[in-house]
């Protein structure tokens, strides 16, 4: 379990987050929403340790995040970043910095990437082999921001399949998105957060019942049916 209480980042005086209380579970797939500076890259870099300043608490099973020496925390957390790094090497050699990083990849169905070199890769290519690589790592709590961002159908059914195998696992996962629907379909938990603060955290249940969809973002709600009688939430 993860308690976070009263989170707050400020940079060069600048509020980025600000009081933030919460608490993720484990084996639940949680939803970050949020508008384009929002907090939300901000509050999934506070809780992997790329804001050690930060004020209030964010504990892992009790633990406060600031006691663990690094050591420990590289086994806490598993990030797959929005902004993805460059390097000149094989898809191999990459993933090979972990046991497990060519399993995974091979997992994804993506095997025959492993000869490739990264920068040769497209996007969706490039973005499955660093899932792949996050997936390797042992942790707690794995870290998504926006995963699925100009992927296809194809890579944003693996990855949706691949963070349901985290949680069912029993691992913590805390994805950002902008497709509201997407979220919706994938998360078992919601935060919202509005310049900074957490106005809404809860189950898709409240999050439907409250309206806050409407409030923050200004969409309206609209039922439809699929090609099998079942009827979804779409907002526009």
């Amino acid at each position: 379990m993860i308690e976070i209480s009263n989170l707050s980042v400020s940079v060069k005086g600048r509020v980025l987050l600000n009081g933030i209380s919460a608490v993720m579970e484990d084996g639940k797939i949680y939803a970050l929403l949020g508008e384009n500076g929002s907090g939300k890259s901000t509050f999934i870099r506070a809780l992997t340790s790329y804001f050690p300043d930060y004020s209030g608490s964010i504990a892992f099973d009790g633990r406060e995040l600031k006691t663990f020496r690094q050591k420990e925390r590289e086994k806490l957390h598993s990030l797959l970043p929005q902004m993805l790094p460059h390097f000149d090497l094989s898809v191999s050699s990459f993933l090979s910095m972990y046991p497990d990083g060519k399993k995974e990849l091979s997992k994804l169905g993506l095997g025959y990437l492993l000869e490739e070199r990264m920068n040769t890769l497209s996007g969706g290519e490039k973005e499955m082999v660093f899932l792949a690589f996050a997936l390797s790592r042992s942790a707690q709590l794995y870290a998504f921001d926006e995963p699925e961002a100009g992927l296809d159908a194809m890579y944003k059914e693996k990855t949706e399949n691949a963070v349901r195998r985290l949680a069912e696992g029993g691992k913590t996962v805390l994805v950002s998105f902008h497709d509201i629907g997407r979220a919706l379909r994938i998360a078992d938990g919601f935060m919202i957060l509005s310049h900074g603060e957490l106005v809404f955290s809860g189950n898709r249940e409240e999050l439907l019942d409250d309206n806050v969809i409407e409030r923050i973002f200004g969409l309206k709600r609209a039922l439809f049916t699929d090609e099998n009688g079942e009827k979804h939430i779409l907002f526009i």
